[in-house]
């Protein structure tokens, strides 16, 4: 093994606070770059739903206006 204990690996004789501290920053960069892109989907398939629940609402209110005038113009 190339260090003699745990402490010295963490040490790394005075270093070990800068190969650390990079180490945390490059593994939350690469975590975020993949997180990210699942929080945006999510996002936008939650708006896509919205619009076409409101387009088929339209569509419903609409066809209910028809029926509703075709009825008036029966009477």
């Amino acid at each position: 093994m190339y260090f003699e204990s745990f402490e010295a690996l963490l040490n790394m004789s005075g270093h070990g606070v800068y190969v650390w501290s990079s180490l945390a920053v490059t593994l939350a960069a690469m975590l975020w770059l993949v997180i990210a892109p699942l929080f945006k989907q999510r996002a936008l398939l939650q708006e896509v739903n919205r619009d076409i629940q409101r387009q088929q609402d339209r569509e419903r209110a609409a066809k209910t206006a028809s029926l509703s005038d075709s009825h008036e113009e029966s009477n």
